[in-house]
């Protein structure tokens, strides 16, 4: 297993003629990374705002990747029905606590209200180890650029329907309804996807029990959800 640190994220400092941040720029990095490798197509696996980066990834670079297990992507790009947008509007008013952080300057405030609306509750920062705290504020500073930036590639839901790559699309019983509708849409968009739901879990799941996280993730590449 590697794990890398995209582009922005963590302590390094960042350079000027880097590529503007976002999925793009992710998804083009990623590509290259596993071409670097040199060590034919890999397991995928990705969580959040992640999620865009490897349904491009697995679009635009089918050779590189022999399957995707993406939990609770993030971006909505491919949702059209009316009904999941409304739902999607009306659960936004939930981040407004770390958008406020934000317009005071704030970006590790902004990263703790962040934290606690996608773990569903108030001091849910505060309660997760100290290690994790502390990787979740080294990459605080993206928080302007993450808000700030606009979703691309504006993945369509032909073009998830057109991953040639087995995924699975998994999401929480618990989550939050922003998670929930970006999920249950992207399962739609590609019914070949095997589609997962973990009972008693929300969007900090992979966080929070990651050796259950890891035996889905082993399960899904030993064939079992294909």
């Amino acid at each position: 297993m590697i794990a890398y640190t995209q582009r922005y994220f963590g302590t390094e400092p960042w350079e000027k003629d880097w590529p503007p941040f976002g999925e793009q720029t992710h998804s083009d990095d990623l590509a290259a990374f596993i071409q670097g490798l040199n060590s034919g197509p890999v397991h995928l696996v990705a969580w959040s705002y992640a999620g865009q980066i490897a349904f491009d990834a697995a679009l635009r670079h089918p050779e590189l990747v022999r399957s995707a297990f993406i939990f609770e992507p993030a971006v909505p790009s491919f949702i059209t029905d009316a009904a999941d947008l409304k739902r999607l509007a009306d659960d936004g008013a939930a981040f407004g606590a770390p958008a406020k952080a934000l317009q005071a300057g704030d970006s590790a405030e902004a990263a703790r209200q962040l934290i606690d609306v996608v773990g569903g509750r108030t001091g849910f920062f505060d309660a997760q180890p100290a290690a994790v705290r502390a990787i979740q504020l080294d990459s605080a500073r993206t928080m302007p650029l993450l808000f700030a930036s606009k979703p691309t590639p504006m993945i369509t839901c032909a073009q998830l329907g057109q991953i040639k790559p087995p995924i699975a699309v998994v999401r929480g019983a618990d989550t939050r309804p922003t998670f929930e509708v970006v999920a249950e849409g992207a399962a739609r968009c590609r019914p070949s996807s095997a589609r997962i739901v973990v009972q008693k879990a929300n969007h900090m799941w992979p966080g929070e029990q990651p050796s259950a996280f890891s035996e889905a993730v082993a399960t899904f590449v030993s064939g079992q959800y294909r």
